[in-house]
């Protein structure tokens, strides 16, 4: 059975609104405000709302300012408006257009037109979310095609040498994690999401040359002889002339750009580092880049002639400079993300989690048919960065993570091992630590009452965790989408030893 398409209609005359009801019959569930205020109030709870009648002349918050509401919290991408009015003037209906309303409608009203507009408009909508929809599937598949033919790469230079076949996966991950971390710091280098995009899967080439360096050298257990170094740093001269030699357009963004990772991931600030010596900004971005993540990837995993270092000893050894000059911006970069870096090496944990948690919003959001607006990545992302965010200010505590969609709970320790892992739709883990059925409910409650704007809850409650039954203060921030329209996506939270 299809479900009722939802109208809301704001006037502020009862009158008018029994009219356009009668007109549109029986079809459709509607619901009514008076004015603005109660519009945004309604739509702040309703965020399923199909089509809105709006009225221009209202008490309180007029059609303008709802609609000026609408543009603000990008809503107004999401939900047509149909603006209802008595006023004829060209200059009302041509502002009205400007502000983002799909059609135009005068009194008095005319039923068959009515009807008829509202129905191409929910017409209209509906195709354009279908459209999007199909593009956005095939966007996911081609990102998917993607991710397996990297993987694929990944085991074969992995098959050939020491390094871990996790290496290229490690390198994207980070890659993207210090991109945007460097969007965040600073605008010098005006990155785009396009350039980070390109970078991140760029970086997947940085050691492509290895695989004409010999077994021998590669897989050599200790130190390499000066002339054995000199053989193994051609690599990144060889993997730039593969992919210059490579019958592709060399004007290509992801070409110019893998030729630059892979030429100049060795460079380093202060113009020691090779193959041609580039100092400073010579050196472009995207091999800057890529060439700490690097560094941090190789101290920090296990080669067939070292043992690898753990995060701290690693990080310290970058920022004191024991593995050459990177740009101090950079420098910046990895100390605000050394917490996100220590999570993605832990071995409890999927490495590639954050690289993989925004495709994995994005599969679970479009799973549920809702309409991707044009700040589908950005919604995307920001739920990511809440997630990250949270973590970090509640770190060195037992943490949650629930996904409302698919059901997967992780309950991680104080020592960031697993502690629970387990799928369920229902979010009953309360029932594992021998929590009160009293507390249980008073949870459910607290989190059924949770919106986007109050998001989180905090209470204390008795429970038993490693057999030792003790209070614990519990806090839980639920994460929300616009693209999902029923309820919040997912919940983070934290509980720990009442002091």
């Amino acid at each position: 059975m299809n479900k009722r398409q939802k109208i809301l209609i704001v006037d502020d005359a009862k009158f008018n609104r029994d009219i356009l009801k009668e007109f549109l019959g029986e079809t459709y569930d509607y619901l009514e405000a008076e004015n603005g205020n109660q519009a945004v109030q309604i739509m702040e709870e309703n965020p399923g709302i199909d089509l809105m009648l709006l009225d221009i002349n209202m008490p309180q918050m007029d059609g303008f300012e709802v609609l000026k509401w609408m543009k603000l919290s990008q809503c107004i991408e999401e939900t047509p408006v149909i603006m209802i009015s008595s006023e004829e003037s060209v200059e009302t209906m041509r502002k009205a257009y400007e502000m983002g309303i799909t059609d135009y409608i005068t009194r008095p009203f005319d039923s068959v037109i009515v009807k008829k507009r509202v129905q191409n408009t929910l017409g209209l909508y509906a195709n354009q979310k279908r459209l999007i929809n199909v593009v956005v599937d095939q966007v996911y598949e081609k990102e998917e095609n993607n991710n397996i033919m990297i993987r694929i790469l990944s085991n074969v230079l992995g098959s050939r040498n020491s390094e871990s076949s996790e290496h290229i996966l490690h390198i994207r991950t980070a890659t993207e994690m210090m991109l945007r971390q460097l969007v965040k710091t600073t605008d010098a280098y005006h990155l785009t999401e396009t350039d980070i995009a390109i970078i991140t899967t760029a970086s997947s080439l940085h050691d492509i040359g290895k695989i004409r360096i010999p077994e021998e050298i590669l897989n050599k257990p200790g130190r390499l002889a000066d002339e054995e170094f000199k053989i193994m740093k051609t690599h990144s001269e060889i993997g730039a002339s593969m992919i210059r030699d490579m019958h592709f357009l060399q004007n290509h963004p992801l070409v110019h750009t893998a030729w630059e990772i892979c030429r100049w991931h060795h460079e380093r600030w202060d113009g020691n580092g090779y193959p041609d010596g580039l100092k400073g900004e010579e050196i472009p971005i995207s091999a800057q880049v890529v060439s700490i993540v690097d560094v941090y990837d190789a101290l920090t995993s296990e080669r067939c002639y070292k043992k690898a270092f753990d995060h701290d000893t690693a990080i310290k050894m970058i920022l004191d400079g024991q593995c050459g000059q990177f740009n101090p911006i950079l420098l910046k970069c990895l100390e605000e993300l050394s917490l996100q870096f220590s999570k993605m090496l832990s071995k409890e944990m999927d490495s590639n989690k954050y690289y993989y948690e925004a495709q994995r919003i994005s599969n679970e959001i479009l799973s549920e048919k809702s309409l991707p607006n044009k700040n589908y990545s950005q919604n995307v992302v920001k739920i990511m960065q809440e997630k990250i965010d949270f973590f970090r200010s509640h770190s060195g505590k037992n943490s949650i993570e629930y996904n409302a969609i698919s059901g997967q709970l992780i309950i991680i320790n104080e020592e960031q091992q697993i502690f629970c892992q387990r799928d369920d739709p229902k979010f009953d883990i309360f029932n594992m630590f021998e929590v009160s059925m009293e507390d249980i409910q008073h949870i459910r409650f607290l989190l059924n009452q949770t919106s986007v704007q109050n998001n989180e809850i905090t209470l204390q409650i008795k429970a038993k965790v490693k057999n030792d039954s003790q209070m614990y203060h519990l806090k839980l921030h639920t994460l929300w989408s616009p693209l999902k329209k029923d309820g919040y996506i997912g919940i983070v939270g934290y509980f720990d030893t009442v002091k």
